[in-house]
């Protein structure tokens, strides 16, 4: 399952995507992309929802 994870640098929020996985039996997290800053988070979403739309 992937999500969100927000960390909170210097007064700064990054963005991570990250997916859990089970390796050893065990489960872990797993960062799958880094988005950095709110603005490059807006404008994936609107880059992917014009991707849609073709």
């Amino acid at each position: 399952m992937a999500f969100l994870r927000v960390k909170k640098i210097n007064n700064n929020y990054y963005y991570y995507l990250v997916k859990s996985e089970r390796i050893d039996g065990k489960v872990r997290q797993k960062v799958v992309k880094y988005i950095g800053k709110s603005k490059n988070l807006v404008s994936m979403i609107e880059d992917a929802e014009q991707k849609k739309d073709r």
